[in-house]
């Protein structure tokens, strides 16, 4: 059975972040706040997932091609909010994970506990024209909500050339004083690798790129590639640890210009602890 309509009137019914599970043999849960929260008491088979799953992606583009045995699309729901869905399979059948953020992005100086935060940040972009920023966060979405902050405060305040690369998009943002360009990998650009190839054409000041598998040691040289055509490049990987990522760009550790961790805080927004690197 199609759920679909349940379960986008429960994330309809709330502005915050959803994270919801779809698992066979178990009903629909919301991760939130460290606890599993049913939305219905139904339990689902592994054909409510699948078919639960194809209605999900009917609302995605159709040039991302067929369902695999895992993958991950968004789209967005006017009002509500844009739609981040991933899924594998187990034995046969969907496992899918679905995060709503909400469309709106929040201001800066509205996500983050401290409001120097603001300031380290003008300070940073004031600071480096080229070089790395490296994110880290076990949550994506906390992770996105303030990257895309991050970037929206750039766009209002600065001229620059912001590019994105992401899979799948979180969130879409406006031109302001800077330019903005999104590229989804998968819809725009077949992988990372020829995206950050085609970074070239554009010269933009700023990357994001939000990588979301093991980052390769090829694929870090693309990175500096981009850093060379005198970048800042904020980086992003939501499937790696902390010292995974710090431990791919060991060896380029001068182009780290740096580390900004996000986490939880006890009021609600986000905990962000800025660590300058460069010399």
């Amino acid at each position: 059975m199609n759920y679909v309509s349940q379960i986008l009137s429960y994330i309809s019914s709330t502005p915050d972040i959803t994270e919801i599970y779809l698992v066979p043999k178990a009903p629909p849960v919301d991760k939130k706040d460290g606890k599993l929260i049913k939305i219905t008491d139904n339990v689902f088979t592994p054909e409510d997932v699948r078919d639960t799953l194809l209605a999900l992606k009917s609302y995605a583009s159709p040039l991302l091609g067929p369902l695999g045995s895992e993958g991950t699309f968004s789209f967005g729901i006017q009002n509500v909010g844009r739609l981040r869905v991933s899924y594998v399979t187990q034995r046969g059948s969907y496992v899918v994970n679905i995060v709503k953020i909400p469309y709106q992005v929040p201001l800066l100086e509205n996500v983050c506990q401290d409001p120097k935060t603001v300031q380290h940040i003008d300070e940073l972009i004031r600071l480096y024209t080229s070089g790395i920023v490296l994110v880290l966060g076990n949550s994506h979405a906390r992770v996105s909500t303030f990257v895309y902050s991050f970037l929206q405060h750039i766009s209002r305040n600065y001229q620059k050339i912001i590019l994105v690369l992401e899979k799948p998009l979180s969130f879409l943002l406006k031109h302001d004083k800077s330019l903005v360009i999104q590229r989804e990998v998968g819809l725009d650009t077949p992988t990372f690798e020829e995206g950050l190839r085609d970074v070239a054409y554009v010269n933009p000041d700023i990357v994001y790129v939000s990588y979301r598998e093991i980052l390769l040691a090829e694929e870090v040289l693309h990175i500096i590639n981009v850093v060379d055509l005198n970048t800042l490049v904020i980086f992003h990987s939501p499937y790696m640890s902390e010292e995974a990522v710090l431990k791919s760009f060991e060896r380029h550790k001068k182009l780290v210009r740096s580390v900004i961790k996000v986490g939880p805080s006890d009021d609600g927004k986000l905990s962000i602890a800025i660590t300058n690197t460069a010399p």
